[in-house]
């Protein structure tokens, strides 16, 4: 594998801290690799077939075999490794969102302008829907939060009274609410990025 890997990461033109930084894999890790003292995880496996754009075969000595002693098929789980794993780039995308603790509405500013930064370099059709369903649900969230601020002062004043008895108006309430299960769905999607699961099903992609 180790000599594999090196050409096919030479014939890419890529230095081993380049695919170390485009597959989110430790530059110690593809070191050990391409020096023999390790044969990889089935996850690093699948990180660096994604990044070269290759097929797990073209990186294992034995075709019919892992180094570990797992045949490849099973390795992988019956899928392909290049569709698999996301790109560790969605990360990034998703948790900007955090930005919403320090100023309203940054959940759209910041993930918008890293979507267009990593734009060309998610190269995976997955990768982009991906992308373009986060975005989806930090605009969803942000029209719906955005409704709420305008309508409960004015159910307030006329129902609930909430700012007769309480220096804090209600609004502000409900957009810390907002808040924090945005911040719980941004963790649920992180780990199913992780885990390579679905990302925002319940999303609609207006993009």
């Amino acid at each position: 594998m180790k000599r594999k890997l090196r050409e096919h990461r030479l014939q890419q033109q890529l230095s081993q801290n380049e695919l170390a930084d485009l597959s989110g894999i430790s530059l110690r890790t593809v070191q050990r690799i391409e020096s023999g003292m390790s044969s990889g995880s089935p996850f690093v496996i699948r990180a660096l077939c994604k990044t070269l754009q290759i097929e797990p075969d073209d990186l294992i000595t034995d075709k019919g075999l892992h180094p570990d002693g797992i045949k490849p098929a099973e390795t992988m789980a019956g899928t392909d490794p290049t569709k698999g794993i996301y790109d560790v780039r969605l990360k990034y995308i998703n948790f900007s969102a955090v930005s919403v603790l320090f100023f309203p509405f940054l959940n759209l500013v910041f993930p918008t302008v890293l979507y267009f930064v990593f734009k060309k370099s998610l190269s995976h059709s997955r990768d982009k829907e991906a992308a373009l369903k986060i975005l989806s649900f930090q605009i969803l969230w942000s029209f719906a939060t955005l409704t709420m601020m305008i309508f409960i002062p004015v159910l307030d004043h006329y129902v609930f009274k909430v700012g007769d008895v309480s220096e804090i108006p209600l609004f502000v309430w409900c957009y810390l609410i907002q808040a924090i299960l945005l911040i719980a769905i941004m963790l649920n999607t992180a780990g199913n990025i992780n885990r390579e699961r679905g990302i925002l099903t319940f999303v609609p992609n207006i993009l």
